[in-house]
């Protein structure tokens, strides 16, 4: 990857300062990391999205005549989830199905838990969720898999449960991306500190250790381990604040943001605390409105990116094409994968058939490559994601 050069830095604020004029609405007070344009979910009300944007070129998605009712459940509430609820919208018209999303309030397992049985409650056809505690939560996926829902995972998953499939990053090649991009920022060396809602999810497990693989034999160092916030903005900037005072007197000069609000926050606490940019690199995940702002403005180095959007498109494709596949049982699953293959090799998305698990991919974003990445954006009506 080229290095950006300080041409490349100022044209990219101005275009960054720009789009950030767009979105200066408030945000949520809940966060995740996940990593809609919807405030105030509450831990029952469906999740209403942004009206659905005009067409992509995305080709039509299959399954087109099957009809049904679906549920995505995200983490919580962040401007991550922006791109996911127009992506669910735009496969709900293209299929003709009924879909809407909805996110625990506050971000914790048991009001996910309220968001999930309350789904059940409805009778959906089906439910794709983001679990907060994968472990916790997965006896409660397979009694609802055993009594007739089917129920995937997107964003994090649930390796224990019986879910169906897994739709999303690899988020241990997504750390290993960012962790190699760290290993060029500090050729001299660097002492780490990451930032995680919490640990006790599956991808935030996965993003720190293939982080650390990416550290491997290299003279860069996590010098604790991840500072949890439990989703919690305030906690999240006090953490990053707590940081520096223990550990920037012994050589800490780099700090992880492994979710997606965590970036915001640590732009903020190191500024707030005078600390020069030669002093602290910053490393992000996702593409929140604020993180594409403090790039564009050389308050981050590098932010390695998901596509949620295609997390809410594939999740009521994929629900709805298993219904589809009913009649084969156990075997729907495998049915509505093969489906839908054709559209996943189209967008390089790798397919584990096996472990019945999407990789949706990620990109690396700097300054260097970051006017390319919003005009792709924009084409499908987003800002950020």
């Amino acid at each position: 990857m080229k290095r950006r050069s300080l041409l490349q830095g100022c044209a990219f604020l101005a275009l960054a300062l720009s789009l950030a004029g767009c979105n200066d609405k408030p945000a949520p007070d809940a966060n995740t990391g996940g990593t809609g344009a919807t405030t105030g979910k509450d831990s029952t009300a469906p999740g209403t999205t942004t009206p659905t944007p005009a067409k992509s070129s995305d080709p039509a998605l299959p399954g087109a005549g099957t009809t049904g009712t679906y549920k995505v459940i995200t983490n919580g509430i962040s401007p991550f989830w922006d791109s996911m609820g127009k992506g669910l919208d735009e496969a709900k018209a293209d299929l003709k199905v009924k879909a809407d999303w909805s996110a625990p309030n506050p971000a914790e397992h048991n009001a996910q838990v309220k968001v999930f049985n309350d789904a059940l409650s409805s009778k959906v056809d089906g439910i794709a969720i983001s679990p907060i505690e994968a472990d916790a939560i997965s006896p409660i996926l397979d009694k609802a898999i055993a009594e007739g829902t089917p129920v995937i995972c997107f964003d994090s998953d649930a390796t224990k449960s019986k879910r169906l499939c897994y739709i999303g990053t690899n988020n241990f090649e997504a750390g290993r991306a960012a962790g190699t991009e760290a290993v060029k920022l500090f050729p001299n060396g660097g002492k780490l500190i990451a930032f995680v809602g919490n640990m006790g999810a599956q991808n935030a497990r996965d993003r720190y250790e293939g982080f650390k693989k990416a550290l491997e034999g290299t003279k860069v160092e996590f010098l604790a381990v991840p500072f949890e916030d439990n989703k919690d903005k305030s906690k999240a900037r006090k953490n990053v604040e707590d940081a520096i005072t223990k550990y920037q007197s012994k050589g800490l000069n780099g700090l992880v943001g492994l979710y997606s609000y965590n970036g915001p926050a640590i732009v903020g606490a190191v500024e707030a605390a005078g600390i020069s940019r030669d002093k602290m690199k910053v490393i992000c995940f996702d593409g929140e409105p604020e993180t594409l702002k403090n790039l564009g403005a050389n308050k981050v180095d590098v932010t390695v990116v998901q596509k949620p959007y295609e997390f809410g498109r594939l999740s009521v494709a994929i629900l709805n094409l298993i219904k589809k596949h009913a009649a084969e049982k156990d075997k729907a699953i495998d049915g509505a994968l093969q489906e839908l293959k054709p559209e996943l090799d189209r967008q390089g998305m790798k397919l584990d058939s096996e472990k019945r698990n999407i990789d949706t991919g990620v990109d690396v974003i700097t300054p260097a490559n970051a006017q390319e990445f919003l005009k792709k954006l924009k084409e499908k009506g987003l800002e950020s994601t």
